[in-house]
């Protein structure tokens, strides 16, 4: 008898101190998305400067390095986004989209060798399929 008043009291406890814990992972994760708001933001005024500007010479490099920094901001905010609605979690098909995304992005601004532009298709290949072995087979 004693023993489950005190499994009792310790659950009790413990799902107060996960309540805790939670309440402050949501605001952390909120002050984390208005910071990458106001970066995504002001990446947005570097990029308008960098097009502006009266030197020619590699603006279209410059421009392209830019806006993927910039969505790389973006897809951290639709990521915070994301956890906030569903109290902190996020799915795993979302997870694999923006690896995909990534991976796309790194592939499109990719200037180096051609194993590694074949080592990132095929990745990104294998998370297609992975996306959509998950969405027809298996029921989260």
């Amino acid at each position: 008898m004693k023993g489950t008043y005190i499994m009792k009291k310790l659950n009790k406890t413990a799902s107060k101190y996960a309540n805790i814990l939670r309440f402050f992972t949501i605001i952390a994760l909120g002050i984390l998305g208005a910071l990458m708001l106001i970066l995504m933001f002001s990446q947005l005024f570097v990029i308008g400067r960098i097009m502006i500007s009266n030197n020619l010479i590699n603006i279209p490099t410059k421009v392209l390095d830019e806006i993927v920094t910039f969505f790389l901001f973006f897809e951290f905010s639709a990521m915070i986004v994301t956890a906030l609605k569903h109290m902190g979690h996020t799915s795993l098909n979302f997870l694999m989209s923006l690896g995909i995304t990534a991976l796309l992005r790194n592939l499109i601004t990719a200037h180096g060798e051609p194993m590694q532009i074949l080592i990132h298709a095929v990745a990104i290949l294998l998370l297609i399929i992975g996306v959509v072995i998950l969405n027809k087979h298996i029921k989260l």
